[in-house]
């Protein structure tokens, strides 16, 4: 028996329109019937498989997809891609532990103490995802536990982290895919950030 579950619509659409895509675009890229990708849209109810199938067409994990997962993210306009807030350091090791390749980009730093903060930032976020695949299980923990206190450092100076992870195409190894991690460094204030208003009314 299918067991139908409540996902984020606003983001599901938000993430289509950020890739330019039809309601029949998604479902062929993900492997669903456009009646079904219209019936999700419209009311929020989501079989197991369709949730999971919408997650790997976006490259996101398909728990991102539950309706109260997160309430911030950021639009960046220049790749059409969306980034989530990142609140601790294990959600952040997930993004950057492994992956084959960086890309990490900040908002301009206004004093000498933030191009420190946000150089000594960006220099240990890369580090740790270099070295996790070589890491001992309680050595992630302490790691984790360093790139919390890294997140809350760059708080405490009004700065947000958002990533994701996704997997790209590389042209220098074949066209294969590989898992990249993409990381902002963004101030509290900048306008590209969204409030998803994840609950629903009523």
């Amino acid at each position: 028996m299918n067991m139908n579950m409540k996902i984020n619509v606003k983001l599901v659409k938000m993430l289509r329109t950020e890739k330019s895509w039809s309601q029949d675009q998604l479902a062929m890229v993900s492997g669903i019937s456009l009646r079904t990708v219209q019936r999700i849209e419209k009311s929020g109810n989501c079989a197991l498989e369709s949730k999971k199938a919408i997650a790997s067409a976006f490259d996101i994990k398909a728990c991102e997809l539950d309706l109260k997962h997160e309430n911030t993210a950021f639009s960046d306009e220049e790749s059409k891609n969306v980034y989530f807030r990142i609140e601790n350091g294990t959600k952040l090791s997930e993004i950057i532990g492994g992956a084959c390749g960086y890309k990490l980009s900040h908002d301009d730093p206004k004093s000498k103490e933030e191009a420190e903060l946000l150089s000594w930032s960006a220099q240990s976020i890369q580090d740790w995802g270099g070295i996790w695949s070589s890491l001992e299980s309680g050595e992630r923990i302490e790691a984790a536990f360093d790139l919390s206190e890294l997140i809350k450092a760059l708080e405490l100076n009004g700065f947000w982290v958002f990533g994701v992870r996704s997997n790209e195409e590389s042209n220098l190894i074949g066209g294969d895919k590989w898992p990249v991690a993409s990381v902002f460094l963004i101030q509290e204030d900048n306008p590209k950030i969204i409030k998803l208003n994840l609950e629903e009314k009523g």
